[in-house]
């Protein structure tokens, strides 16, 4: 599978765009994406709304779940259409399109759009089946791997009174099985709903607490036994939805996404939004958490004003598709709507390597788009890359083991020459490392003589079927990271601004101070520059150094002898300085003088407490109000942001779930000054 750095693109439906038509059941009942009181009824004066499939026991060995970003196979989508026929020519260029219709007159009718509109007809195949709905993500199966050697199906009873769909899956396994691999299905005794569901192809998995209310007569406790026996899933996470009331779908993929196991997308809307909080506090949860790689999970926030509105614009941007190197996102007009240039743009920042394409279409809705109308088919012939990545600061001791296992689901041959570390130091060229076998399916090389810094890397492999895979998945433009051995020395600048006494004379001269830290393990150099406050400030030093650990404080003084009038006075310099993070600080100042005198200068100190901490911290900010949180590591990566709109000067910020180790707290005040302060996590 060719994996190539690309700008991302949007394809416009143009002249052939098939608009999502109505959907009605036999008896001429309209059917809604969440069913409408008139089908409940319906569907109680047929028994639907007791239907329920035959569960099966659960597979034997050790399971893991699949993800959406690991090699596929094909997509299901049904037809009449519920997508715009664009995005059926772009899957069908790389993938298998799997159309269920409901005879060999509808497939051909169907061939015949598809020939007329440029679809590849060679990766095209039909399930004749009936079907309700063009819902393909909510009633299609799951998948997971059994003892790293074939591909499995998870069925469930679907969360709608459906009977065709809900019977969907056994038809498609019996299909896929007489198209290749048989595929063997596994039936859960729980209601559930596949737009409700997303894992990270390792351990974790999460939804909406949907899940918990639609199978009530189970524990929680039950119920996450019943998915780790059914698909490995260990940590699984039911978060409560934040777009309740405004939709009460409760799909947990029409707010957030897992892009890679240890990235999550999440939805933001305005903060006047009603469910503004809501929206924080799901981000926030996640960003709580811990990747299957033992990593803080990394949260990306895509702005979605209509994400928990009714009225709002369409922006349902976590509802895009993952299919190998391609990520498809439902846009309006990627060229020229401002939302989906910033949503796009977002991917792109998320998942670098990745083709990013928008596709265009006027049918999308906030709460169902084009996740919901496609479902991934996972790749039965996989080649499996079972690797868990550095990470962090890693001792260097002069040698360093990599380590990996390498499956084939169809138990192709792996070639011997094939496994490989690509790995680059310090942002240097990539250096391949050939990986031997060691015992079964286990590759192992010894890296000697790297030098402390950076590292970036990742594995490779190939089989005699053609499959050439990475882990991570896109290989080289998204590699692993860590730091090996000590880091090399840096400079880190911090600002504290400390308020002088005020001398209410009319006339009087005002000293303030800033006090300049250098939290770095470097000699910190700056200079100020730029000063600009009506020729009424001194400041002294203009430039210093200060040692590693050591701090300068610079003489702010105010001449107000001579002020032209009684009014506010602003003002600002530059502090520039050898910090790689803060080059160039642009320091705002304000002074009021008043008929009685002069107001203190408007900064005060912020305070952060306790430092080392074992996980909860305050922030204590004076006068000033705190508009946003900012936490790095120590190679500068965000790990965490709060935008705060509390008016509190005293903020409790808990980084419990981050590792041990040093991390760069940010601090964006409302007069856009920004403290950078550094805390250590026992």
């Amino acid at each position: 599978m060719k994996k190539n750095l690309l700008l991302f693109i949007a394809l416009t439906a143009s002249t052939f765009i098939t608009f999502a038509q109505s959907i009605y059941n036999k008896d001429g009942i309209r059917l809604y994406h969440t069913p409408s009181q008139q089908e409940i009824e319906w569907a109680k004066s047929k028994g639907y709304d007791t239907l329920r499939i035959t569960p099966t026991l659960a597979p034997v060995g050790q399971i893991r779940p699949i993800a959406e970003w690991e090699p596929m196979e094909a997509v299901l989508i049904r037809y009449p259409f519920g997508i715009p026929m664009s995005l059926i020519v772009e899957m069908t260029k790389d993938i298998k399109v799997i159309t269920i219709v409901s005879s060999t007159s509808q497939e051909n009718t169907v061939r015949g759009q598809y020939a007329s509109n440029g679809v590849n007809i060679a990766n095209c195949e039909f399930l004749i089946a009936n079907t309700d709905t063009y819902w393909t993500r909510d009633y299609g199966p799951w998948f997971m791997a059994i003892n790293n050697s074939e591909m499995a199906m998870y069925d469930f009873t679907y969360n709608r009174p459906r009977p065709n769909d809900n019977q969907i899956n056994g038809k498609l396994a019996t299909h896929m099985s007489s198209n290749g691999p048989t595929i063997n299905r596994y039936v859960a005794n729980l209601t559930l709903c596949g737009g409700n569901f997303m894992n990270n192809g390792i351990t974790q998995a999460a939804s909406t607490t949907l899940t918990l209310t639609e199978n009530s007569s189970y524990t929680t406790a039950q119920i996450k036994q019943h998915f780790l026996d059914y698909m490995g899933i260990e940590d699984y996470h039911f978060i409560a939805d934040p777009i309740v009331p405004f939709d009460n779908i409760q799909h947990i993929d029409c707010w957030s996404k897992y892009l890679a196991p240890d990235k999550v997308l999440v939805s933001r809307v305005p903060t006047n939004n009603p469910n503004w909080q809501k929206f924080e506090n799901a981000a926030n949860y996640f960003a709580s958490l811990t990747s299957s790689y033992g990593t803080p999970m990394q949260v990306f926030r895509v702005d979605a004003p209509g994400a928990a509105t009714y009225s709002g614009p369409t922006t349902p941007y976590t509802n895009s598709l993952i299919l190998n190197n391609k990520v498809f996102i439902p846009t309006t007009n990627a060229t020229t709507n401002a939302n989906d240039i910033a949503a796009l743009q977002v991917y792109q920042e998320a998942m670098p390597g990745y083709e990013i394409i928008g596709i265009n279409y006027n049918s999308w809705w906030n709460t169902d788009a084009l996740h919901c109308r496609t479902h991934e088919i996972a790749d039965r012939c996989m080649l499996y890359i079972k690797h868990q990545p550095y990470f962090a600061e890693v001792e260097n001791t002069g040698t360093l083991t990599f380590s990996t296992e390498l499956y084939s689901y169809c138990q192709n041959t792996i070639y011997s020459d094939s496994a490989m570390i690509y790995l680059r130091v310090n942002g240097g060229e990539y250096t391949a490392y050939n990986m031997e076998n060691t015992e079964g399916s286990t590759w192992e090389v010894n890296i000697s003589g790297l030098p402390s810094g950076l590292i970036e890397y990742y594995v490779f492999a190939a089989d005699e079927s053609g499959r050439r895979e990475c882990h991570p998945y896109i290989g080289a433009p998204d590699p692993h990271k860590f730091i090996l051995g000590t880091l090399p020395p840096e400079p880190g600048l911090s600002l504290n601004k400390v308020s002088s006494s005020v001398n209410l004379e009319a006339s009087t001269i005002i000293e303030d101070y800033i006090t300049v830290s250098n939290i770095g393990n470097a000699d910190l150099v700056i200079e100020i520059t730029d000063i600009d406050f009506d020729e009424m400030l001194t400041i002294e030093p203009l430039y210093g150094t200060i040692p590693e650990g050591d701090s300068l404080t610079i003489t702010l003084l105010y001449n107000f002898n001579n002020p032209a009038k009684i009014e506010n006075y602003f003002g600002s310099f530059k502090l520039i300085s050898n910090d790689p993070r803060n080059q160039v600080t642009e320091i705002t100042l304000h002074a009021t003088l008043t008929p009685v005198g002069i107001s203190e200068t408007d900064i005060s100190k912020i305070n952060i407490y306790p430092n080392p901490t074992t996980g909860e911290f305050r922030i204590e900010s004076g006068k000033l109000k705190i508009e946003n949180i900012t936490i790095f590591d120590r190679v500068g990566k965000k790990l965490l942001s709060y935008n705060l709109t509390t008016s509190s000067t005293n903020h409790l910020i808990n980084i419990s779930h981050l590792q041990t180790g040093i991390y760069f707290i940010r601090i964006q005040t409302d007069t856009e000054d920004f403290v950078t302060k550094k805390i250590v996590k026992l």
